[in-house]
């Protein structure tokens, strides 16, 4: 049977991760379910780093789920966590954090989190009533002018709550509501596309507000992935972070690029970033898997420079034909393939209808400049262009 077409925009979550002999990652299902009602595509994302662009490339939105009151998080989740709320903000993919995603979203705008806040545990508002955040516990009072007054059309509202720790006022964002003993419920960062962070659990959806808050999220989900998909390849670009490099002189007696036809090759192009070398040395000696990943990207960027110059512009692109990887790594690395991935999931993001591609992906010893990685393409261009 054929499987349905993803319905939504595609949004990401970040579970939890237990710390125990054999980890597993643990995230409730209200999450998920709180997303499809919404209209959304939820799916769990695993926190591994080496798949941190892949995931961004693709995403919609993202959500960082809460965490158990009190227990400090795996220094593996916090890692991925922080990486994976910068890749988001550079690429102004939706952003909603969840009690622990909103501590997070807040220490990373320059906040700081008071841990087992005493005002929390004084019972003057009701911030751990229970185990399960299944009912409503206390009031908050929601800042006029706020995207959450926007949502919520009123300046109170009921919420749940379940947490021990706090986040205190001060950084690169703005409260946008407070419970009735001060305490920080909400968060919104200013110039960085939606991202807002609740101290509740709204994937409960004990009230109109939590209902707004999914939607409003998903919403901005679906607006992003429209644009993205209407955009071309410099939208595509620019949701992820990037932007085309002017076309690098070549460095000896060859062209960038030459077209015969309808078929353009491009000679090899190593990773240049603002026209310097990105990094040099071996995969499996001095470069590890995601730098490669990373320089794979970065040259395949200064392939298409070289093909959008020929063929004059991107847009008259009508196909790939193939993709060549050269690796220089230690004679005892065998995952070149995966080096290269770096370049085929670009270009798989940036060229979503037609980036099917043949690969070869090689090991050698060296390559020019000492680089890493060497990335070659060839492409069919429009017929009548």
């Amino acid at each position: 049977m054929k499987a349905a077409a993803i319905q939504g925009p595609l949004i990401l979550i970040s579970p939890d991760i237990t710390d125990s002999a054999e980890p597993e990652y643990a995230v409730r299902a209200n999450y998920a379910e709180a997303i499809a009602e919404a209209g959304g595509a939820p799916l769990i994302l695993p926190c591994e780093i080496a798949f941190l662009e892949t995931a961004l490339a693709v995403a919609d939105g993202i959500l960082i789920a809460g965490a158990n009151p009190g227990a400090d998080v795996t220094d593996k989740r916090t890692e991925f966590e922080k990486a994976l709320v910068q890749g988001t903000l550079a690429r102004q993919i939706p952003l909603l954090g969840i009690c622990h995603g909103m501590q997070l979203i807040g220490e990373h705008l320059g906040g700081h989190v008071v841990r087992d806040d005493p005002a929390l545990l004084a019972e003057v508002t009701p911030h751990i009533p229970q185990a399960v955040p299944n009912a409503v516990a206390h009031e908050i009072l929601i800042e006029p002018g706020s995207h959450l007054a926007r949502l919520s059309e009123a300046t109170r509202a009921d919420v749940n709550s379940l947490h021990r720790h706090a986040l205190a006022d001060t950084g690169r964002f703005r409260v946008a509501a407070r419970a009735p003993d001060g305490v920080v419920e909400a968060i919104e960062a200013d110039g960085q596309g939606f991202c807002m962070g609740v101290q509740w659990h709204p994937e409960y959806r004990l009230t109109e507000l939590d209902r707004r808050i999914l939607a409003g999220f998903v919403g901005e989900c679906s607006a992003r992935a429209r644009t993205v998909a209407r955009g071309g390849v410099a939208s595509r670009l620019a949701a992820l972070g990037l932007a085309l490099p002017d076309a690098p002189v070549p460095p000896g007696a060859f062209v960038g690029a030459v077209r015969h036809g309808n078929v353009v090759t491009v000679s090899g192009q190593v990773p240049l970033k603002d026209g310097t070398v990105m990094t040099t040395g071996r995969l499996g000696q001095d470069v590890s898997l995601e730098e490669g990943q990373d320089c794979a990207r970065y040259a395949l960027l200064n392939a298409l420079a070289q093909l959008g110059k020929v063929a004059g512009g991107l847009e008259r692109v009508a196909g790939f034909v193939r993709l060549a990887g050269y690796v220089a790594a230690a004679p005892d690395f065998t995952r070149h393939g995966a080096v290269i991935d770096g370049a085929s999931e670009l270009l798989r993001t940036l060229f979503p209808e037609n980036w099917a591609h043949a690969r070869v992906a090689l090991g050698v010893s060296s390559l020019p400049r000492g680089v890493p990685v060497e990335i070659e393409l060839s492409a069919v261009l429009k017929e009548g262009e």
